[in-house]
C-alpha cells in the first residue's frame, strides 16, 4: 500500500471539489484527504447554474446573477421578476481555481493528477482501496464520482431521457442582449424528437453563453445544434454571422433518467454528485443538490465516524418527476402544452419552490392544478408499477454501508 488517508475524493468535479471544500471549512480539516482526477487543471468548459433563496453557495465567485428569468413559447412571452429565487450562473473555471487555491496551501489536503482505475474494498471490509496505473491508496471511505453505480444497469431505465445541449459563448458587434434577464427556455416548435429550446445566459449586453438544448433519449450531430444557434441568433436578434465572435463551446449530457436510487458503490465508497443520484429527474439540475450532499456527508462524519446518506427526495416529489418523464419520453407535444400553462399560470418563483421540492402539498396542488390534466392521468396510470419498483428499490439499510 503506497498511503493511507482519512477520507479520499475520486473525481474533481463539481462534486468532489464541493465535497473537498466543504472538509476544508469544518473540523475536517485536520484529517488527512487525497483528491484524485485525471487532470486538475481548471477549465473554463462548464457554467453550473441554479437558482436559490438567500446566499448562494461560492457567493464570491458567482459570475453573474440575474433577477429577472424569461420563457419564450410560440404562443407567448412571459418574463418575471424572481424575489426569492434569484437565478445563478457560475463558471468551471472560477469554482475549480478557488477551491485548489485552497487545497493547495493545506498541508494535509494532498493533490494527484492521475487515472482512477478502480475501487475495491480491503478484504478486513474496515476501509477502501483506491487504484491508479500505477499506485494503491487506502481510506476508511472512498466519494466517488468516476464510475457508474454498481449494479445499475441500462435496463433498470425505463425511460431513458438525457438533457443534452451544445453553447456557443460570443460576444456581439453591437448591444442587443439584456442583461438583467436571463432566457431559461425559449421552445422550438419544429422540433419533434423531443422538447428542444435555447437557453441564453448574457453576461452584458453584447455577450453571454447561448445554448440548444433538447429533452431526448438520441443525441444529436454536432452541425444540428451549431445550425440551430444560428439561426436563433439571425431570427432573435438579427445578426449574421459575421457579427458575433465564439470564444468557446460548451457540451453536456446530463441523465434525466428514473434511475434507482444508489448510495453506495461498495461498502466502504459512496457516490457522489450525479453518480449518486443527485440529478433531479424532471429538470437535470444538481449543483445545489450536491451543497445538500455535502453538509450530509459532513455532519455523519463528525457525528458518528460514517457519512450519512442523502435521502431520495420525498415520494410525492419522486411522483412529479416519473410523471414528467413519460409525458416528455412518450408525448412530448403534450409536455410543451404543459410548460406553456406552467408558466402562464405560476409566479416564477412558486415554480422554482416547487421544483426545489420546498413547497407544501397545497403548494404543489395548485402548480398542478394549473396544467393540463389528462397528460398527467395517463401517465399517473401507465406509470404506476414503476414508481412503486423505485419506492421498493430504497429501503432503510442503504443510509449506511454494509
Amino acid at each position: 500500500m503506497d498511503q493511507e488517508y482519512d477520507y479520499i475524493i475520486a473525481g474533481a468535479g463539481a462534486a468532489g471539489l464541493s465535497l473537498a471544500w466543504g472538509m476544508l471549512q469544518s473540523p475536517l480539516a485536520d484529517k488527512n484527504v487525497l483528491i484524485v482526477d485525471a487532470d486538475l487543471t481548471p477549465k473554463n468548459d462548464k457554467t453550473w447554474c441554479f437558482w436559490h433563496a438567500g446566499i448562494p453557495p461560492f457567493s464570491d465567485v458567482i459570475h453573474k446573477r440575474w433577477s429577472t428569468v424569461e420563457v419564450r413559447t410560440p404562443e407567448e412571452h412571459f418574463s418575471q421578476r424572481v424575489d426569492e429565487y434569484l437565478y445563478y450562473g457560475l463558471r468551471s473555471i472560477d469554482f475549480q481555481q478557488k477551491v485548489l487555491q485552497a487545497l493547495k496551501a493545506h498541508d494535509r489536503f494532498d493533490l494527484l493528477e492521475n487515472a482512477v482505475t478502480d475501487i475495491t474494498v480491503h478484504p478486513s471490509e474496515q476501509s477502501a482501496i483506491l487504484h491508479t496505473p500505477d499506485q494503491v491508496f487506502q481510506a476508511s471511505y472512498i466519494f466517488q464520482s468516476c464510475f457508474k453505480p454498481s449494479g445499475l444497469e441500462e435496463a433498470d431505465i425505463r425511460y431513458p431521457l438525457k438533457q443534452h445541449f451544445m453553447g456557443w459563448e460570443l460576444t456581439a458587434n453591437r448591444e442587443v442582449f439584456d442583461p438583467s434577464a436571463c432566457v431559461l427556455m425559449d421552445f422550438d416548435e419544429t422540433f419533434t424528437e423531443g422538447v428542444a429550446f435555447m437557453y441564453l445566459l448574457p453576461w452584458d449586453a453584447t455577450s453571454g453563453l447561448l445554448e440548444y438544448t433538447v429533452f431526448s433519449d438520441r443525441l444529436l450531430r454536432s452541425e444540428a445544434y451549431q445550425e440551430k444557434i444560428a439561426l436563433y441568433l439571425h431570427n432573435r436578434f438579427g445578426l449574421q454571422r459575421t457579427d458575433y465572435l465564439v470564444s468557446r463551446e460548451e457540451r453536456g449530457v446530463i441523465p434525466m433518467q428514473d434511475r434507482p436510487f444508489i448510495p453506495w458503490y461498495n461498502s466502504r465508497s459512496m457516490n457522489i454528485g450525479t453518480r449518486g443520484g443527485l440529478t433531479k429527474p424532471s429538470t437535470g439540475y444538481t449543483f445545489i443538490r450536491i451543497q445538500d450532499q455535502v453538509r450530509n456527508i459532513i455532519e455523519g462524519l463528525l457525528s458518528e465516524g460514517i457519512p450519512h446518506v442523502s435521502p431520495p427526495s420525498k415520494l410525492r416529489f419522486r411522483a412529479y418527476d416519473l410523471w414528467l418523464l413519460h409525458i416528455l419520453h412518450t408525448e412530448p407535444r403534450e409536455a410543451l402544452d404543459i410548460f406553456y400553462h406552467l408558466f402562464r399560470n405560476n409566479a416564477m418563483d412558486d415554480i422554482f419552490r416547487f421544483l426545489n421540492e420546498d413547497s407544501t402539498l397545497a403548494e404543489d396542488l395548485k402548480i398542478m392544478s394549473s396544467v393540463p390534466y389528462r397528460p398527467f392521468f395517463r401517465a399517473i396510470w401507465k406509470s404506476r408499477r414503476r414508481l412503486r419498483e423505485l419506492q421498493l428499490a430504497y429501503t432503510p439499510s442503504d443510509r449506511f454501508p454494509r
